[in-house]
C-alpha cells in the first residue's frame, strides 16, 4: 500500500477511535445527567411534588438571621463577631423576588430580584437605590432562601445537573449531584439517601486571605407547610466556621404579593453599584498630592490608595478588599513609574476589607509592612493553598514581611512618612495611620471618613482624636480610605460635635 494510502487510512482509523472516545464520553456525561435527574424527581416527590413546589413562586417566608463575621475583630485572632439576630422577610411574586432586613420594626435594606431593569437595592438609611451584580449578592441569598427554592431552579435547569455517584457524609449514605448555577458556579448538591431530601449546597471559592475554601450551607429541621417540605433550620458554613444561622419564623403559600415591595421609591438617589472585585484589567487614575506623593481614588469603589516614591522603590499606602485589585494598582503603578520597582506596601490593619489585597503584593514580590502583631496573619496569607480563579499557586509565595513596633520612618522632606500604630483603638488593637510632616496631610484607614458633610464623629474617631493630641501632630488635611479628602478644621469639628454629644448623653 502507497505510504499516502497508508496514511490516511492511519488518520481514518485514528478520527474513529476519536470519535469512539468522544461517543463514549457523550454517553457517559448523558447517563450521569439521567441519573441526575432521576435523584431530582425522588428529590421532588419527597419535597411534596412538582405542582406543590409551584407554590413557592407565590409566597411570604419570615426568618430570623444571625451572623458571625470574620475579620473585623480587635486582632487577627479574635475570632468571629456574632451580629444580633435581624427579621428577613421574602417575597416571592411569580418571576420576582424581595429581600428585606429590618433594625427591629424599621426596615433597613431590600434586594429586589428578576426586575427588567436588573437586580437593585434599597438602603433605608440615606433612601439610596444601587444596581447589584447577583454574583455579589451570593452570600446573602443564600442564608435566606430554602431548599424548595432552590429545588425550583433546578427543576428549570435540569440539563445542569450530573450525578456524582454516593457518599458517606456524616455517618449517612447521600446522593451527590454536581450543577453550575447561573453565576457559573460549579456546586456540590447532597441529598440523603434515604429521606431524598437536599440537605447540602457547597461550593468552593478562593478567599483572599484563607485561599481555598469549602463554602457550605446545610437545611435541617424538615417540617410540612401545606403541602410542602419546608426547612426551618438553615446554616452557612465557611471552612469548618459557622458564618450565618436562619430559623424560619412562618410561611405563606399562596396569595398577592405586597407588590409595593418591588417598586423602586421614585425620591431615592442613584447609589454606588454593588459588584464582585473585577477579574479582568481596569482603568485606574493617579492624583498627584505633592512631588513624589499620589494618591490613587478607588482603587477599589470606596478605597483609596496613595503611594510615594524614592529613589530606591516605592511605599505603597493600603491593600484593599482582594488580591485583584492589588494587580490593578500594580499595573498602574507601574505604568507610571517604569523605572522604579514597588518595594513595600503597607495595610493600614489587618481587617478583611484591607489586607484582602496583600497576597497580590506578595505574589509581586512586594514586602509587606506591617505591625508585630500581625507578621503571622500575614504569613498564613502568604502559605494559603489557591488553586482556583486568576491568581493561583503550587507552592506558597515567599512571605517577605518586615515589622515594627509603634513607629516606623521612611523618606526624608516632603516624601518622609511616619508610619505610627495609633491604636489600641475600639476599631482594633493594632491600627496604622501615615504621617507626612513635610506637607502636613495625614492618611487614615476607617477611624475617620468623610463624604463631604461633617457630622459627628463616633468613638473610634474620638479615640484616635485623643491619641493624635498626645502625638501633638501638626496637619492641614486628611487623606481617608473611604470618601473625600477633608480639612484639619473639618476633622476638628466633627470631633467637637461627638464629644459634645457623649457628653449630653453622659
Amino acid at each position: 500500500m502507497p505510504f499516502a494510502a497508508r496514511t490516511a487510512g492511519s488518520v481514518l482509523l485514528g478520527a474513529l477511535g476519536l470519535a469512539g472516545t468522544a461517543n463514549a464520553q457523550l454517553n457517559s456525561s448523558m447517563s450521569t445527567q439521567r441519573e441526575a435527574q432521576r435523584i431530582l424527581a425522588f428529590a421532588v416527590d419527597a419535597m411534596g411534588g412538582a405542582d406543590a413546589l409551584q407554590h413557592l413562586r407565590q409566597a411570604r417566608i419570615e426568618l430570623s438571621s444571625r451572623l458571625l463575621t470574620e475579620g473585623q475583630g480587635a486582632g487577627p485572632d479574635s475570632g468571629r463577631n456574632e451580629q444580633p439576630a435581624s427579621r428577613v422577610i421574602v417575597e416571592y411574586g411569580g418571576s420576582r423576588g424581595a429581600f428585606q432586613t429590618f433594625n427591629g420594626e424599621n426596615p433597613n435594606f431590600r434586594v429586589v430580584t428578576g426586575d427588567s431593569a436588573g437586580m437593585w437595592a434599597h438602603f433605608s438609611a440615606g433612601n439610596t437605590v444601587s444596581a447589584v451584580e447577583p454574583a455579589a449578592a451570593v452570600a446573602f441569598f443564600e442564608r435566606v432562601t430554602l431548599s424548595p427554592t432552590y429545588m425550583l431552579e433546578w427543576l428549570d435547569r435540569p440539563e445542569m445537573l450530573r450525578s456524582l455517584g454516593t457518599l458517606t457524609h456524616e455517618g449517612r449514605e447521600h446522593h451527590a449531584l454536581a450543577y453550575a448555577d447561573p453565576t457559573g458556579r460549579q456546586l456540590t448538591l447532597l441529598f440523603d439517601a434515604v429521606t431524598k431530601l437536599p440537605v447540602r449546597i457547597e461550593t468552593v471559592r478562593q478567599h483572599a486571605q484563607h485561599g481555598d475554601q469549602v463554602v457550605s450551607v446545610v437545611f435541617s429541621d424538615y417540617r410540612p407547610i401545606e403541602e410542602i417540605q419546608i426547612p426551618h433550620h438553615l446554616v452557612r458554613l465557611e471552612g469548618d466556621e459557622l458564618a450565618a444561622e436562619t430559623m424560619v419564623s412562618s410561611v405563606r403559600l399562596g396569595g398577592e404579593p405586597d407588590l409595593a415591595l418591588f417598586e423602586r421609591p421614585a425620591d431615592a438617589t442613584e447609589g454606588q453599584p454593588i459588584q464582585v472585585p473585577p477579574s479582568g484589567p481596569r482603568e485606574l487614575t493617579v492624583e498627584e498630592v505633592a512631588a513624589g506623593v499620589y494618591m490613587i481614588p478607588n482603587a477599589s469603589p470606596g478605597y483609596n490608595v496613595m503611594y510615594v516614591t524614592y529613589d530606591d522603590g516605592i511605599l505603597v499606602l493600603e491593600t484593599p478588599v482582594s488580591p485583584q485589585v492589588s494587580k490593578a494598582v500594580v499595573r498602574t503603578i507601574r505604568d507610571r513609574h517604569p523605572n522604579l520597582r514597588i518595594r513595600w506596601a503597607l495595610p493600614t490593619h489587618y481587617h478583611f476589607d484591607h489586607s484582602g489585597g496583600i497576597y497580590g503584593f506578595l505574589d509581586e514580590g512586594v514586602t509587606i509592612l506591617t505591625t508585630e502583631g500581625n507578621r503571622a496573619f500575614m504569613e498564613r496569607t502568604a502559605a494559603a493553598h489557591r488553586t482556583i480563579g486568576r491568581l493561583t499557586q503550587t507552592t506558597p509565595v515567599t512571605p517577605r514581611v518586615e515589622t515594627f513596633r509603634s513607629h516606623h520612618v521612611i523618606g526624608e522632606g516632603t516624601r518622609r512618612v511616619e508610619l505610627i500604630d495609633v491604636g489600641p483603638n475600639p476599631h482594633a488593637d493594632e491600627i496604622v495611620v501615615a504621617y507626612l510632616p513635610g506637607i502636613k496631610v495625614l492618611f487614615v484607614a476607617d477611624l475617620y471618613s468623610f463624604q463631604g458633610n461633617v457630622t459627628a464623629a463616633n468613638q473610634n474617631a474620638l479615640a484616635f482624636a485623643d491619641r493624635l493630641e498626645a502625638l501633638n501632630l501638626d496637619f492641614d488635611s486628611i487623606i481617608p480610605v473611604h470618601g473625600q479628602r477633608a480639612t484639619a478644621e473639618q476633622f476638628w469639628e466633627s470631633i467637637r460635635q461627638g464629644r459634645e454629644q457623649n457628653q449630653a448623653g453622659g
